[in-house]
């Protein structure tokens, strides 16, 4: 065998024994990562409110709850805010709904101050972002979450809410 067949089955049998080796390892093997559970209910949280209290979701056991993330920079969610105050307004017996800001607090009293809020209204952002990810979103507003009195998520919406939305989720919940 010459010197150039030999340095190319030496570099391919030094190849095939790395791969091996390398295999063996882990190193090349794609081990597929478990996907992220997602929550199917209620989540304990303590935020801050706009108005500089701390709201624990300890205070909505027993109810039937509608928690929306929005920011202020997000035209679906300014649209959709006065359809959740007119909702609070008509069911505020029988729905706690709860606005999540993933936005800074200035602009969110700002705008609270323009379009009259009737619900809690928390701010957070990076806090926000890590509830969010545990129901399956990765950030994308709004993101609505309807959970049972039982605290047991019902419904969920990426995307602006419509009253037909609304009127569904409540005909359904006990």
């Amino acid at each position: 065998m010459g010197a150039p067949r030999k340095l190319v089955a030496w570099l391919l049998g030094g190849a095939a024994a790395a791969s091996i080796g390398f295999f063996s390892a882990g190193i090349l093997v794609s081990e597929r990562q478990p996907a992220p559970q997602t929550l199917k209910t209620l989540a304990p949280f303590s935020l801050p409110t706009s108005s500089g209290d701390v709201f624990s979701s300890d205070q909505l056991a027993g109810r039937n709850i509608l928690i929306n993330f929005w920011a202020t920079w997000c035209e679906p969610c300014r649209k959709e805010i006065p359809l959740l105050a007119a909702t609070q307004a008509l069911h505020r017996e029988s729905l706690a709904i709860v606005g999540i800001a993933v936005d800074e607090l200035e602009p969110v009293i700002r705008f609270e101050d323009e379009v009259g809020i009737n619900y809690v209204s928390l701010v957070s952002k990076n806090e926000a972002l890590t509830l969010m990810a545990r129901y399956g979103n990765s950030g994308q507003l709004p993101f609505t979450l309807v959970f049972d009195r039982a605290g047991r998520l019902r419904y969920t919406k990426t995307g602006e809410l419509r009253s037909q939305d609304i009127a569904s989720w409540l005909s359904e919940l006990p």
